[in-house]
């Protein structure tokens, strides 16, 4: 009898022990944790020359996409946490190198944040909401990437002159963000090649 009492105490604490575990790594991220979350790095992406363009692919991060053709990867220092790729015509303000004149800009972030969409739809809304003094957003859907769901944010800077699309996607441990950035008046040009682009992703 006393045999049986051991056995079953074993197999209640392993039950704890194994489902404490699963519950572990399952929890969400909470969103007061996400600014302190661990980023992909510039060095997690290797770059490939193909006759289409520059293939990029991050193994780690599971995600992989081609620049488009005769587009430039930008390769300063400071953008560590970022692949940034702009087309040919692309001309930037002298003093302040996030404002486009001309042109338009592709970036790609990941954050290693687990997530849901619900939760990261509030979460974007509520910034919009902060910054609505200076941002102006024109249209909020869902769309699909690679087969998965995402927040699709249209938007613009007026005071700046600015237009961008920001998509992004909740995948397991990560959120996945690609923007586009683009001089207002040249809006259509380049939504129509972020779409091109966007088609190239492929998240595994």
């Amino acid at each position: 009898m006393l045999k049986k009492k051991i056995i079953l105490v074993v197999v209640i604490v392993l039950f704890l022990v194994v489902g404490g575990f699963f519950w572990w790594q399952n929890r969400e991220t909470p969103v007061e944790k996400w600014d302190e979350a661990e980023v992909s790095r510039r060095a997690d992406y290797n770059i490939k020359e193909t006759p289409e363009g520059q293939f990029i692919e991050n193994e780690k991060a599971g995600i992989s996409f081609l620049i488009p053709k005769e587009w430039i990867l930008e390769d300063d220092p400071s953008y560590f946490s970022r692949i940034s790729f702009h087309n040919p015509d692309a001309k930037f303000d002298e003093k302040r190198s996030y404002i486009l004149e001309k042109g338009c800009v592709i970036d790609v972030y990941i954050n290693y944040i687990k997530t849901n969409l619900d939760t990261l739809e509030k979460f974007i809304n509520e910034d919009f909401s902060k910054s609505s003094s200076v941002i102006k957003v024109n249209k909020s859907s869902k769309t699909k990437i690679s087969n998965y769901t995402a927040l699709k944010y249209e938007y613009d800077a007026e005071n700046l002159k600015m237009s961008y699309i920001s998509v992004n996607l909740p995948i397991r441990n990560k959120v996945y963000k690609i923007s586009l950035s683009n001089y207002i008046q040249e809006k259509e040009n380049c939504e129509q090649e972020f779409d091109k682009f966007l088609e190239t992703v492929s998240i595994k």
